[in-house]
């Protein structure tokens, strides 16, 4: 198979969507500008291999097993899910919490573990990529980043309301992402589930950079403003901590200046 080919291909499989979970042959070769005959080709090609799969009755495709298959191996072996899936699964389950996992990919956070297998939960209908600005997991990240990358950031991507308490304002969000810096963890109310509150802590590195995230997210009767937040974002803190030593970090010692 030709480098063109191979790229087409994962065009075509980069069109599938939340939104969007099935295409029509005619209506791929539109939306990315090629001939009938050659995106024919290339689906079948999909098809053939199990990456695609084919609605006899409205003959639309669908992501096939193949990927699931793929994605459940790469979740599994995935290192930092790894080293965080013990921790995070045991202090989510403790605290009547759903427990996560996240790196930034793409200027979003996405998601690569989750204690949350209930299906119908709201929670599991945000898909596995969601915004870096007003989630747990997000902000915890943006706050560890430089800051003409944290501005570039923000300035990238379009600050979407998805409650009435989503922070918007640019002045807000640095403010915020800011506090998250000092306090070592963020705090997000309802910003992007109105029911759902969360709390996020940076995982870091070998190189002391921040590698990706955790969160314990719940509603404001285990997360809120009449809970223990600072305990609860100090266990969390330890768990991030405990995985940042699994991935390879080593926090650098700090010595009181003698007077």
């Amino acid at each position: 198979m030709s480098q063109q080919s191979i790229e087409r291909a994962t065009r075509v499989l980069g069109l599938f969507t939340f939104e969007h979970p099935s295409w029509r042959v005619s209506d791929i070769a539109k939306t990315l500008d090629l001939a009938i005959g050659t995106t024919h080709g290339i689906v079948k090609a999909l098809a053939n291999s199990d990456y695609l799969a084919q609605d006899p009755a409205t003959k639309e495709y669908k992501l096939g097993l193949k990927l699931m298959e793929l994605g459940s191996l790469q979740s599994a072996t995935y290192e930092l899910n790894r080293k965080a899936a013990t921790p995070v699964t045991y202090l989510a389950q403790h605290s009547n919490t759903i427990g996560r996992v996240g790196v930034l990919y793409h200027n979003a956070i996405l998601t690569t573990l989750s204690t949350d297998h209930q299906e119908w939960h709201p929670s599991s209908y945000i898909g596995p990529t969601v915004p870096a600005y007003c989630t747990g997991m997000g902000r915890a990240i943006l706050s560890q980043l430089p800051m003409r990358e944290l501005v570039e950031h923000l300035a990238t991507v379009q600050l979407l309301p998805y409650t009435p308490k989503t922070l918007t304002d640019p002045v807000e969000l640095h403010e915020e992402i800011s506090a998250t810096r000092e306090r070592g963890y963020s705090l997000v109310f309802g910003e992007t589930l109105i029911h759902l509150n969360t709390i996020g802590a940076p995982v870091l590195g070998v190189d002391g950079k921040v590698i990706g995230a955790i969160s314990v997210s719940g509603t404001s009767d285990i997360i809120g403003p009449e809970t223990d937040i600072t305990s609860f974002a100090n266990r969390l803190l330890d768990v991030a901590s405990e995985i940042s030593v699994q991935m390879g970090y080593r926090a650098q010692p700090k010595f009181v200046d003698e007077i």
